[in-house]
């Protein structure tokens, strides 16, 4: 691990404050855009999607998940109960 705990003497301090003022700064409405129309709406189709993706389920589907994990945690309960059953014939000899 090559770190020093020491302040190094080659480089000058940083200062603890902007290097310009604000106010030298450029208003927002004399900006220049740096990303390209496509790529600006290719990031609010990308947002689009990420929230439609993420939308809270409605109480239908929710209903519908459930009896479906209900039906497959029976079907999985008798399955397990007939392999249990069966095991026990074939090691008791039926």
């Amino acid at each position: 691990m090559n770190t020093q705990l020491t302040a190094s003497l080659n480089h000058p301090p940083h200062p603890s404050h902007p290097p310009e003022p604000l106010a030298l700064l450029a208003p927002a409405s004399d900006r220049v855009a740096r990303t390209s129309l496509l790529d600006r709406a290719a990031m609010r189709v990308g947002l689009w999607l990420v929230l439609w993706g993420s939308r809270p389920a409605s109480d239908a589907d929710a209903h519908e998940r459930y009896r479906r994990h209900a039906l497959r945690a029976q079907q999985r309960a008798k399955y397990e109960a007939d392999a249990a059953y069966a095991m026990r014939l074939w090691m008791h000899g039926a």
